[in-house]
């Protein structure tokens, strides 16, 4: 398993179009835990709602506003333009100083571009604002995870499911980190609790599979696999094929 990730607005609070707010929503990664990538159909659709709604934000006027500001910094972040993301994130902390979303998102862009110590930095600062902001103990998770500490991104991912344990995310998460430290069967459990809340759940799905292989139930891997397949995660499913399982 490798690791893990999560767009615009607008200026005036008069004139805030509902196709921006249906954008933000729908950029909330659900396929971001550790361990796996987004399908390709998803990171396509989150690349061109980021670029839509950047344009749109650019088109409107006055767009400095603190939540244009942070959305516009989601957005940079989804297209891979970090740098960009920093310098936002930084004119609206300078602004408001104690804004955790801000420290949250300039913390993941520090991170795409292996600033750890840094991200780490900016997900404390925005604990030290919002002790149980799931966003920032799932980002902390995140980091953890990056860099190979999966008890503390167990123990994030932990307290990122208490402070919101209807998010699937924080399960199929903890899942992954519970996973890389061998207990497979507490990781199927995770799994499972995520795809009661959402069984749309690619990757809940895809790793449960990981863990049953790893539990020697080799059926029940094969068959998560193809039912992440089916939701257009099929890698785990190709490569299983490519090593004579799954026929």
């Amino acid at each position: 398993m490798s690791a893990p990730v999560r767009t615009p607005r607008v200026p005036q609070a008069a004139r805030r179009p509902l196709v921006l707010l249906l954008l933000l929503a729908a950029l909330g990664c659900a396929a971001c835990a550790p361990g796996h990538s987004p399908s390709p159909q998803l990171a396509s659709q989150e690349t061109t709602q980021a670029e839509n709604a950047l344009q749109e934000l650019q088109r409107l006027a006055g767009n400095s506003d603190p939540q244009s500001l942070l959305s516009a910094t989601r957005a940079l972040r989804t297209l891979g333009r970090n740098e960009e993301a920093i310098v936002l994130a930084n004119r609206l902390i300078l602004r408001q100083p104690r804004n955790a979303q801000a420290f949250v998102e300039r913390a993941r862009a520090f991170s795409a571009l292996g600033y750890a110590e840094r991200a780490l930095e900016d997900l404390e600062a925005a604990l030290v604002i919002a002790p149980a902001d799931p966003a920032a103990l799932m980002a902390q998770g995140d980091q953890y995870f990056l860099l190979e500490l999966p008890d503390r991104a167990e123990s994030s991912y932990t307290k990122a499911i208490a402070a919101a344990p209807g998010d699937p995310l924080g399960w199929v998460n903890r899942g992954v980190a519970k996973d890389e430290q061998g207990r497979h069967a507490e990781a199927i459990a995770d799994f499972t609790r995520a795809l009661e809340l959402d069984p749309r759940q690619a990757n809940a799905l895809a790793n449960r599979g990981v863990s049953r292989s790893q539990e020697g139930d080799i059926a029940g891997m094969c068959a998560d696999y193809a039912a992440a397949c089916a939701l257009g995660l099929c890698r785990r499913l190709e490569d299983a094929r490519l090593m004579d399982y799954c026929r």
